[in-house]
């Protein structure tokens, strides 16, 4: 079996069902609240389009590095100004 067809090809095929893979980017923003919770927007990209976002709230930064297993010494942050 193949594993990639064009889209000329699946309307042939009469395809009901298909799996397409595109690159995924996440962007979490978190910001503290006063009552020392963290509120995580979660936007899910895939390239500059904006394909999905959810709002969670976490009581330390570690439970919210464990949702994506980043451990929390990984150096993967981006510090912005606030709005």
């Amino acid at each position: 079996m193949r594993e990639l067809y064009t889209i000329a090809e699946l309307k042939l095929l009469n395809v009901e069902k298909f799996t397409f893979i595109y690159p995924l980017r996440v962007e979490v923003t978190a910001v503290q609240k006063q009552d020392c919770t963290l509120q995580a927007t979660v936007v899910l990209l895939v390239g500059e389009y904006a394909i999905g976002e959810c709002i969670q709230e976490f009581d330390t930064i570690e439970r919210l590095l464990d949702c994506f297993d980043i451990a929390d010494h990984e150096e993967l942050f981006a510090l912005g100004g606030g709005h």
